[in-house]
């Protein structure tokens, strides 16, 4: 036995002595406060209260302890096939009143709802319904807020982020308990007693909702203060919305979880609210929100949780309990405003009770709109996607697009330090495009721009070939010279050119020779060289494509097996360019075709073309218009050049009237 489980121990049998000349098998909740003290303190001395999974464990231990005793365990039997044996052989028996007030004190709400949660739901609610009786017993607003927040962390469900050991300790648990269980078919004489609602069961309860909503309005005098209301109704209202309203095909947008979640700052202050661990549980509070719930009703209709609701809310209203600020309150509006919104569209004329009622409630949460300063949406964005909170790569692209945040340090800062957030195609596409505006604007400083530029870079590189060429087919919509087709500082710009320059010389040294047989693992690495470049601008890539094809000799070769790798590149065909508006550099071009065309003419135009050079150059073509390499997910091979363009693109506008002298484009 190590030492914290022989403090613990200790502990327990020191309160079992307290409880004299009774016993911790017998408590009742009012004694719990003359013996929880050594039991509190042991646990302070070993893992601390905040120690979760020493928490958890020790939640498991004092819980299988109750069992075992109710179903009368044999010792040898538990000694063979329970690994908690143990400790908690050595734990003195204890009452259901133990375990609830431990739970309570230790403010372990979160870990008892997640055990529950691996229960069967008929042995969830008779938990439930035990531990609404326990608090009914002399409440208190500790009761009240015990009871809606394991209400809360059972609609939440399962903790994404959870460690492997508590992972772990969870199933040990509920195999202690499935055992248990059926050594001893009625659980616990104390849960066999059912809470008594209205109307009376016929058979056990499996209604989640039904037990709760009926726990806390057995409780309703005993919220005394505005913030209980308002989370109490929150709670309620929630509930409600999950199992009977909400639509599962509604997805709440990022944009406004990034708002909540700043309106939690703004009522919080920042330094505690930009805590990775409040975000997280805020974001869980959200998906909680608008998700089915997972506890379907069974005997609850929708109508019986509305006449609840409405009594409690006017019960308060009464009491003048719902009239603060804060963010509880704004919560709250919000939610009341998504069941009215759910009742309207049902087009029925039930529940006109109810829903005055709760449009009174709407109208005493009247609340001033504020607006949010956009360093305050990036700080709180930029910390989910730093922390890899829940739906971080919804954040990340929300983060991207936003052309607001790029004035901040912050945002460059954020892109750096977290490149694989931000690694989905389209997240990458509204990136660049962000940056392309931001740079556009002009005002910006060498450092940032160079760090902006070589990020993106470097996050493109990380994408596999497929979801490069996704990318690349997107970024000449928006500027076919990418970063580059407006004023950049010049150390930037003679930096790319350093490296596309570079990039291409090494493809012409490496492997650019006539004699060059090129395996499949070089040519995917030179593909990515030059699509890295391209991303940076497609046109200069193409450009420096097209002149190493034509004046290297032997690298069309290469060059060709490396565009028909690149898929992306070959643009759009005809006069789309000329129809879209987007694409400034492509309409003062004038020209028709695809960017490859104009890249090409650009490259070989007024320039004297040898014999050689010119069958270079029809090499090069012929390879273009030849099907290239199937890509993942495409029904046929492409062509990176159609036979009609080239012809319409190339050949036709050349065909001069008499006079006019060869032209080699």
């Amino acid at each position: 036995m190590d030492k914290d489980s022989a403090v613990l121990q200790g502990a327990f049998l020191q309160a079992d002595k307290l409880c004299l000349p009774s016993s911790l098998s017998l408590m009742q909740k009012a004694d719990w406060s003359r013996v929880k003290l050594p039991i509190l303190q042991a646990l302070r001395d070993t893992c601390g209260l905040s120690g979760l999974t020493w928490q958890k464990k020790v939640v498991c231990v004092v819980w299988l302890k109750l069992m075992s005793r109710e179903a009368e365990e044999d010792v040898e039997k538990g000694w063979r096939d329970n690994p908690f044996f143990c400790l908690q052989n050595g734990l003195p028996d204890v009452s259901r009143a133990v375990l609830l007030e431990l739970v309570k004190s230790l403010s372990a709400a979160p870990v008892f709802a997640r055990l529950l949660l691996r229960l069967p739901q008929q042995q969830i609610c008779t938990e439930l319904q035990t531990l609404a009786e326990h608090l009914r017993t002399d409440p208190s607003p500790e009761d009240v807020c015990f009871l809606l927040e394991v209400w809360w962390e059972l609609w939440k469900g399962r903790d994404k982020c959870q460690t492997q050991e508590d992972k772990d300790l969870e199933k040990m648990f509920v195999s202690q308990f499935a055992r248990l269980s059926s050594d001893c078919p009625s659980v616990s004489p104390q849960a066999a007693k059912r809470l008594k609602l209205d109307p009376p069961a016929s058979s056990a309860n499996t209604d989640v909702l039904h037990v709760l909503l009926h726990a806390l309005k057995n409780m309703k005098d005993q919220v005394s203060t505005t913030d209980l209301c308002l989370q109490s109704l929150l709670v309620c209202l929630d509930a409600l919305y999950t199992s009977f309203l909400t639509d599962p095909e509604v997805v709440l947008p990022v944009e406004e979880k990034l708002l909540i979640l700043c309106r939690l700052v703004d009522t919080r202050g920042q330094t505690q609210a930009w805590s990775p661990k409040l975000l997280q549980e805020a974001l869980r509070d959200l998906r909680a929100a608008h998700s089915p719930s997972p506890f379907q009703p069974s005997r609850m209709t929708l109508s019986q949780a509305l006449k609840i609701v409405a009594e409690l809310t006017e019960f308060w209203l009464e009491q003048d309990l719902l009239s603060a600020p804060g963010c509880s309150a704004f919560l709250l509006q919000q939610s009341v405003q998504r069941v009215l919104a759910a009742l309207e569209e049902t087009g029925t004329s039930e529940h006109v009770t109810e829903k005055s009622t709760l449009r009174g409630l709407l109208s005493s949460l009247s609340l001033p709109a504020v607006e949010t300063p956009p360093q305050v949406q990036a700080q709180v964005a930029a910390t989910v996607i730093s922390h890899r909170l829940e739906d971080y790569e919804e954040f990340a692209a929300l983060f991207a697009s936003q052309l607001s945040w790029t004035h901040e340090e912050l945002w460059v800062d954020c892109l750096e330090k977290n490149h694989t957030a931000f690694t989905q195609p389209n997240t990458l596409i509204s990136l660049s495009s962000t940056l392309v505006s931001r740079l556009q604007r002009g005002n910006v400083n060498t450092t940032w721009c160079r760090r902006a530029i070589k990020t993106a870079a470097d996050v493109f590189s990380a994408l596999s070939l497929e979801n490069q060429n996704k990318v690349l087919a997107a970024v000449p919509s928006r500027s076919s010279r990418g970063f580059f087709g407006c004023s950049v500082p010049s150390a930037v710009a003679d930096g790319f050119e350093q490296e596309l320059n570079m990039a291409f010389n090494c493809l012409i040294q490496g492997g650019g020779g006539a004699s060059a047989a090129v395996s499949q693992g070089h040519l995917t690495t030179a593909a990515c060289l030059v699509a890295r470049v391209a991303f940076q601008s497609p046109e200069a890539a193409l450009k420096s494509c097209c002149h190493a094809a034509v004046f290297n000799r032997g690298a069309f070769s290469l060059m060709a097996k490396i565009l028909q790798q690149l898929p992306g590149l070959r643009g759009r065909r005809g006069g789309e360019d000329e129809a879209n508006g987007n694409d400034v550099e492509q309409q003062e071009a004038g020209g028709r075709g695809s960017l490859f065309c104009r890249c090409l003419q650009t490259a070989v135009r007024g320039k004297p073309l040898s014999a050689c050079e010119k069958e270079q150059l029809l090499k090069f073509l012929s390879l273009l218009m030849a099907p290239g390499p199937t890509l993942q997910g495409e029904q046929e091979t492409q062509r990176f050049l159609s036979p009609q363009e080239v012809v319409n693109t190339l050949v036709l506008p050349h065909l001069s009237a008499a006079g006019r002298g060869p032209c080699w484009l």
